[in-house]
C-alpha cells in the first residue's frame, strides 16, 4: 500500500491536520504533546508520526513514549490516557487504518496503549482484532444544541437546585488572572487529594500546573483556567481545553472549606453557558475512572454517554522477555 511516513512530524503539518480534521480533539494537537514534554522532560519523549496516503490525505498519529529499554518503547496515544488514535484531513479506509496501526506497533514497540476518540467512528474490526481491550468506560457529553434555558432544563432537578443555591450563596465564576491564583487552585487540589484519602505522592506535580498556566497565556482560546470565587476567595478551579467546537474538562478541584457553597455545580454550569455563547457544540465532562460518585455528578447534567475503550498492543515477539520482566520486577 502506497503511503509515506513522516517522523518527526513538522509542526505546521500537524497543526494543519488538527485544524482540518472533523474529529480531532485538543488531545490530538501539539499543545497536549507540549504539556507532556514540558512538564516531564526526562520521563516522556515525542513518538508522534505522520503519513501522506495515496489519495493525498494527511495523517498524524499522536504518541508519547513513556519508557525505553534498548530499542524497545512503551507508547501511549495519548498522554494521561486521553483521547488518542490518528487524525486525518481526508478519508482513511479500513486497510489504511490497519497499516497506520501496524506502523505504530512496529518491532520496536514493546507495548502501545491507544484510547478511543468518542468523536470518531469505532476502530475498524481489522484493527481491533490485533489489539487487546483493557477496559471501557463512558465519557459524558452535554449537547450545546439549544438555548441555555433549554439545556439547563435537561439537568436533574437536584443539579438545577444546587446551581441556584450556589448563586444565592454568592459563588462567582471567572477566568484565572495570575500564577498566584494558580497556586491557590493547586492548593485546593492537594486538599482534595487529602480529602479523598490518597497517598501524599498521589496526583499531578505543581510544575505541570505551572506549565499549563503559561500555555494558557500563549494560547488563550485553547486553554482556559476557570476559578470559583466565594467571599473574594478562590474556592477551586477547572481546566478546560477547547478545540474543534468541543470544550473538554480535563481537571478540577475545590477546597473542602467551600463545599457547602455548591461551587462545582455553579462553576460547571457557568462554563457550559460560556461554551454555548461562544458557539461550541459539546461540553465534554470526560471520563471518570469508573468512580461512581463522579459519574453520578456528571449524569445529572443531562449528559449523553459514549463508550471509550483503552486498547493495548503487545508484540508477541517480546512475550518471553515480558514474562521475565514481570517476574523480576512485579511490574506490568
Amino acid at each position: 500500500m502506497s503511503l509515506r511516513i513522516m517522523q518527526p512530524v513538522p509542526e505546521d503539518f500537524w497543526w494543519n491536520v488538527a485544524r482540518q480534521c472533523a474529529y480531532a480533539t485538543f488531545y490530538h494537537t501539539p499543545l497536549w504533546r507540549d504539556i507532556a514534554l514540558h512538564s516531564f522532560p526526562v520521563k516522556y519523549q515525542d513518538a508522534t508520526f505522520g503519513a501522506i496516503l495515496a489519495n493525498g490525505t494527511r495523517v498524524v498519529f499522536p504518541i508519547i513514549a513513556t519508557r525505553t529499554i534498548g530499542p524497545f518503547r512503551w507508547l501511549h496515544s495519548t498522554f494521561e490516557n486521553c483521547y488518542g488514535g490518528f487524525i486525518a484531513d481526508g478519508p482513511v479506509n479500513d486497510d489504511e487504518a490497519a497499516v497506520l496501526y501496524q506502523h505504530a506497533c512496529q518491532i520496536s514497540t514493546y507495548t502501545l496503549y491507544a484510547i478511543d476518540n468518542p468523536f470518531n467512528a469505532p476502530l475498524p474490526e481489522l484493527v481491533q482484532s490485533r489489539l487487546q481491550e483493557v477496559y471501557t468506560e463512558p465519557t459524558y457529553l452535554v449537547h450545546l444544541d439549544a438555548d441555555f434555558d433549554a439545556i439547563m432544563a435537561r439537568f436533574s432537578r437536584a443539579r438545577r437546585t444546587a446551581y441556584r443555591r450556589g448563586l444565592k450563596k454568592g459563588v462567582e465564576v471567572r477566568q484565572m488572572r495570575s500564577l498566584d491564583e494558580m497556586v491557590i487552585y493547586y492548593e485546593s487540589y492537594r486538599d482534595a487529594i487529602e480529602r479523598w484519602g490518597e497517598a501524599t505522592g498521589y496526583g499531578y506535580p505543581w510544575h505541570m500546573f505551572e506549565q499549563i498556566y503559561y500555555l494558557s497565556q500563549a494560547y488563550p482560546e485553547q486553554i482556559k483556567i476557570w476559578v470559583m470565587i466565594v467571599n473574594n476567595q478562590i474556592a477551586g478551579g477547572r481546566m478546560i481545553f477547547y478545540w474543534n467546537k468541543v470544550a473538554s474538562l480535563w481537571h478540577g478541584a475545590s477546597h473542602r472549606d467551600f463545599l457547602e457553597y455548591d461551587v462545582m455545580p455553579v462553576g460547571d454550569t457557568e462554563i457550559i453557558r460560556d461554551a454555548l455563547d461562544h458557539g461550541y457544540r459539546y461540553f465534554d465532562f470526560n471520563t471518570s475512572g469508573n468512580k461512581e460518585g463522579v459519574m453520578t455528578y456528571k449524569e445529572r447534567f443531562g449528559t449523553e454517554t459514549r463508550p471509550v475503550t483503552m486498547w493495548r498492543f503487545a508484540t508477541p515477539l517480546l512475550q518471553p522477555m515480558q514474562q521475565i520482566y514481570w517476574k523480576a520486577t512485579g511490574k506490568r
